[in-house]
């Protein structure tokens, strides 16, 4: 029988766990236990927030500029996972201007590397650093994230890209995620055929 299993991913600022905090402050190798069972499992692997930016830039570059580097020691554990999912928390382009924030957060393309390294499947792009950096880096990030293989929920061009499921079927069970926030400015809510983020609701999640 197939099953199907909605999952939605609503980000507040309290929201996030640092995999650089992970790489920093433990060496010792990851480990996932399984206990055997008869029925297949699958195992869905939800990470906190990955601002690749200032000071883990400022690591990386101290580490050869390999932005595989904040990476190293879990890579291997996240792969073991059918399904890894994160929240993005800077955007990934060359482009746009910093919107006035000194909190702003716009990663080196090159940080793809990294992300794609690890074994990311679905990347929230809503969330208060969002438009940081505008619009135009935003969806420039959406963009190469995307051309990288990596699945992208919660912004778009209109509402139909920003409310878009992501499903993927394992072993029989569709899974499927929805990305919306509920920080950062209720202007940047995308609207009909206007750019913008997933703002969450009633009315959107009925929808």
């Amino acid at each position: 029988m197939m099953r199907i299993v909605l999952i939605i991913c609503i980000f507040a600022a309290i929201f996030g766990v640092s995999l650089f905090a992970l790489q920093e402050t433990s060496h010792a190798p990851l480990t996932t236990q399984r206990q055997e069972t008869d029925e297949e499992q699958i195992t869905l692997l939800f990470v906190g927030d990955i601002m690749l930016d200032r000071g883990v830039e400022y690591y990386i570059e101290k580490n050869g500029s390999d932005w595989r580097f904040p990476f190293l020691n879990i890579a291997d554990f996240l792969k073991k996972a059918d399904l890894v999912f994160a929240n993005l928390e800077s955007v990934i382009s060359d482009k746009g201007e910093k919107q006035g924030s000194i909190y702003s957060f716009r990663a080196d393309p090159q940080a793809l590397e990294g992300l794609v390294f690890a074994g990311f499947d679905v990347l929230s792009v809503t969330n208060n650093h969002s438009l940081d950096y505008g619009m135009d880096a935003l969806l420039d990030s959406i963009s190469r994230v995307e051309g990288a293989g990596i699945a992208t929920l919660g912004a778009g061009t209109n509402k139909e890209a920003a409310q878009k499921l992501f499903i993927k079927e394992i072993q029989g069970t569709k899974i499927g995620m929805l990305a919306y926030t509920n920080t950062g400015s209720p202007s940047w809510e995308v609207g009909d055929s206007t750019f913008g983020v997933a703002w969450v609701d009633e009315h959107n999640l009925a929808e």
